[in-house]
């Protein structure tokens, strides 16, 4: 299955995952203020999803592609699998865990010359 996602959607929902996670050490109100922030820029569908695979214990809910196995449950993914989440700007599910898949190198932000940042995806694109 696979959800389309930006590579800014991407980091909201692995920040959505570390808040979850562990609060970050934030008091109750500030971590519940942070949490429906990073919420309310996401589409339902996937919070949808994040929120079910959540509340089924599969923590983390969203996980890289290392090495072409589910960084989740290790497995290996079906090529197909890794070759689409590689070439799309998507979140696929791993077939084994159901757990929300992308590459890493989508969401690290690339520096131009001009020292400005660059979303991944539109710095591999040659006009």
């Amino acid at each position: 299955m696979k959800i389309e996602a930006t590579a800014k959607q991407i980091r909201a929902l692995l920040q959505l995952a570390e808040l979850s996670a562990g609060g970050n050490g934030q008091s109750g109100g500030a971590f519940s203020h942070g949490h429906e922030a990073i919420q309310r820029g996401l589409p339902r569908l996937l919070l949808e999803h994040y929120q079910s695979l959540f509340d089924a214990g599969r923590t983390p809910a969203v996980v890289a592609i290392e090495r072409g196995t589910c960084s989740g449950c290790h497995i290996r993914l079906p090529t197909m699998v890794e070759s689409q989440t590689r070439r799309f700007p998507a979140l696929h599910t791993c077939p084994h865990c159901r757990r929300l898949l992308y590459v890493p190198e989508l969401v690290r932000e690339h520096r131009q010359p001009d020292g400005k940042t660059a979303s991944p995806v539109s710095a591999g694109r040659r006009s």
